[in-house]
């Protein structure tokens, strides 16, 4: 009982602790067919803005060309960097989205 009572302590003055999942796609378009193809094995850097943009972490793309950050924390804005380019030019903000669901990112065309 006593542990219990500590746990509910916990949630009362902490509050419930949210997280958000991320899920983009790095593609290659191919002029010639028209086409887009997932480009795998490509490293994916995870910004936010904290009063200052900060690179938190890092994804390698998948061979389906997906990638992915998990138990972000919603609020921030954020941007991706792939090959010393940012995505998107406007940043987004990361939504109160609880996980198993993801907040998709915008596809990457390089």
């Amino acid at each position: 009982m006593k542990h219990f009572i500590i746990i509910i302590c916990i949630f009362f003055f902490f509050g419930e602790v949210s997280a958000t999942n991320l899920r983009g796609q790095v593609v290659r378009y191919d002029s010639y067919s028209g086409r887009y193809y997932p480009l795998a094995g490509v490293r994916v850097d995870f910004w936010i803005f904290n009063g200052k943009w900060v690179d938190m972490s890092y994804a390698i793309s998948g061979s389906d060309g997906f990638y992915y950050f998990m138990n972000v924390s919603p609020g921030y804005s954020f941007r991706v960097q792939v090959f010393n380019v940012f995505y998107p030019q406007q940043p987004l903000t990361l939504l109160n989205i609880l996980p198993p669901n993801f907040q998709d990112i915008p596809f990457v065309a390089t």
